[in-house]
């Protein structure tokens, strides 16, 4: 055989391998990068929503302690022995003598038919409270004022006080005080 036979035998057997192997090969090369390229879609999609995720899972956990101060704010229920403790701390943390607490109409609001509960803001219930607390006037303006900054819905309706007296006509700078309020809940 000649040296142009043996080559061009060669350069067949070539091509023949370039369209039996590379090609083929080639083809798999394209099909991997454009699954490649998939693939980084898919990951870039799945990031932006781990980072959506993260933002939503951030708003419902300032959503949720909002809904628990509205929950604090105004119960579904009277819960009067939160109110005692809540009503003596604040009155001893602002230095007063806690002395009593009334109620007013503990079962008749709840018994009561929806337009005849007293209703002060549109859909809320109040309980009425009569509270009787002692000491200085500088104490109670504290505890106005915590009150007022407490989570709790609540209006004072009236204020009465007396001043204690030491002896002889002397006023001792202690008063006694008389609130009345209005504690908001849900029916």
């Amino acid at each position: 055989m000649s040296k142009i036979a043996i080559s061009l035998i060669s350069l067949v057997l070539a091509a023949a391998l370039v369209f039996l192997l590379i090609i083929p090969f080639w083809s798999s090369i394209k099909v991997l990068k454009q699954e490649l390229v998939l693939k980084k879609e898919e990951a870039t999609k799945i990031e932006e929503l781990l980072v959506k995720t993260q933002q939503l899972s951030q708003e419902y956990e300032e959503v949720s302690k909002g809904a628990e101060r509205i929950s604090l704010s105004l119960p579904n229920e009277k819960d009067i022995p939160r109110l005692l403790v809540q009503f003596d701390a604040l009155a001893a943390t602002n230095g007063l003598l806690f002395e009593s607490i009334g109620f007013g109409d503990l079962a008749g609001a709840d018994q009561l038919p929806a337009n005849q509960a007293k209703r002060t803001i549109s859909s809320f219930l109040s309980l009425p409270l009569s509270i009787e607390i002692m000491g200085s006037y500088e104490s109670f303006r504290l505890y106005v004022d915590a009150l007022e900054r407490n989570i709790r819905s609540m209006d004072i309706n009236g204020i009465k006080f007396t001043s204690r007296k030491i002896g002889q006509g002397e006023l001792s700078g202690i008063f006694d005080f008389s609130l009345s309020v209005d504690v908001y809940y849900l029916k």
